[in-house]
């Protein structure tokens, strides 16, 4: 039971009296850490074991007298603990409120409490430990001295679209021979044990493309030559890296079922094969249509490459760190929004890696979005309605609809904020481009590039 609810009715119907605060001396250990030194009057902390007494009275009954009756004397003796609990409990965050009123502080955490002092003479003291967006102040923009690796169109490119797009519209005929790559496969398998099935492995009708990357190499060899009907029995190796960690650099024994084999037919790349896709009168329109969306998604990958070395080069010159409280809640939404689209909870093992990989990426992300907007602070720069305006109705455009119903759907999903805040970041970064030394190369292949 907290004090609070101990008061409300009877002899505590008057309504809370004011925290009192005799002062507020706020420390600053880190630049994104603020600790609050806070002193109240010794009445304080007796008004609050006051308030809490006249609520446990009402509600305790001792040996000899009614429910409510007991001296307070007698009461506040048996229940000193409890009380003292309580009157914290009511105390320390309405004195961390109004304390918090006279500074100019907005943490991003809830606080923590330290320190905690009172006696029957003496102030009530404490201290209360926040988190803080940091004050930064964004030096070394100009000359700003960056390597911007781009990438080119493939002349391949439009091709290799083309082939993608012709395989996933093939069809698949059942023949009566040995399963060879590219072959679609429906087979049962169970993991062995010396011969033996092991329960609750068994997957029936399990359909796949023979040899296709995303296939365990071990699964397709395996089964490679296997006509339908036969069954086989083969070893699994798991690479040491393998993303399920109970199987990495594991063996497991598998014996598989053959019940289909169906041959892939490819479509003719031909004028028809483009009608059938849309909006396309022939094969050159398709291929102009692929060749500008290729084009156009290459250029905003370039962009982000810019971006990104524009924040890296900044921070490298402008040190600081991401509040902590901030990086793991960052971490966490992103893990809820990954249990919400599996459906289920990540075991703690997952979850625990799932932290410690997220992390850093979780760290860079912060400190970008920190840097952007003191560099935005520092230019006085602002999005106003009209720009705002204007992006809603491309927006609207984009999506071949009105703007009023753009509108209604970013209220409807409060995005306005967001919306501003990437115009206004969009804005910084054509400031940091304007001001940089830019290098351009092009990607070398190791590390992405066309080949």
């Amino acid at each position: 039971m907290s004090a609070q609810d101990g008061a409300g009715r009877g002899e505590a119907a008057a309504p809370a009296p004011a925290v009192e605060i005799q002062s507020v001396d706020v420390e600053e250990p880190k630049t994104w850490e603020r600790v609050l030194a806070v002193a109240l009057p010794a009445a304080a902390w007796h008004q609050a074991r006051a308030r809490v007494l006249v609520g446990l009275r009402r509600k305790v009954q001792l040996p000899g007298f009614r429910k409510g009756k007991a001296p307070k004397e007698l009461i506040a003796s048996q229940y000193a603990g409890q009380i003292d609990m309580d009157a914290l409990e009511w105390l320390l965050p309405r004195a961390y409120g109004e304390a918090l009123g006279r500074t100019e502080i907005h943490p991003v955490s809830d606080p923590e409490f330290s320190e905690v002092r009172y006696g029957a003479d003496e102030p009530f003291t404490f201290k209360a430990t926040v988190q803080v967006k940091p004050a930064i102040t964004v030096t070394g923009i100009d000359g700003l001295k960056v390597t911007w690796y781009t990438e080119s169109m493939p002349e391949d490119a439009v091709d290799r679209t083309l082939e993608g797009i012709r395989h996933e519209r093939a069809e698949f005929e059942t023949v009566e021979r040995a399963a060879a790559d590219g072959d679609r496969l429906t087979v049962d398998f169970r993991q062995v044990d010396a011969g033996v099935p092991i329960v609750g492995t068994e997957v029936k009708g399990h359909v796949f493309e023979l040899g296709h990357r995303q296939v365990l190499a071990g699964f397709s060899d395996g089964i490679r030559g296997m006509a339908a009907g036969e069954e086989r029995a083969f070893p699994i190796a798991y690479p040491d890296d393998y993303e399920q960690q109970t199987l990495a650099g594991q063996t497991r024994n598998f014996q598989v079922t053959l019940h289909q084999v169906e041959e892939k037919k490819l479509p003719a790349l031909d004028d028809e094969f483009a009608r059938n896709l849309g909006d396309f009168k022939d094969m050159a329109a398709l291929r102009e249509r692929i060749e500008a969306n290729i084009a156009a998604e290459i250029e905003q990958r370039n962009r982000q490459r810019l971006e990104t070395a524009l924040v890296q080069a900044l921070l490298a010159i402008n040190e600081f760190e991401a509040p902590p409280v901030m990086v793991s809640n960052y971490v966490e939404s992103m893990i809820a929004e990954q249990e919400r689209r599996n459906g289920q909870p990540l075991p703690d093992g997952e979850r625990a890696r799932a932290v410690e990989g997220l992390t850093p990426g979780a760290t860079f992300a912060l400190k970008r979005w920190l840097a952007l907007d003191a560099v935005a602070g520092q230019e006085n720069m602002a999005v106003g309605d009209d720009e705002y305006d204007a992006h809603l109705e491309r927006m609207a455009e984009a999506e071949g609809t009105e703007v009023a119903k753009v509108r209604r759907s970013v209220e409807r999903m409060g995005a306005e904020g967001r919306i501003r805040e990437d115009l206004l970041h969009r804005r910084v970064f054509e400031f940091l481009e304007s001001r940089a030394t830019i290098k351009q190369e092009a990607i070398p292949e190791e590390r992405g590039g066309a080949r």
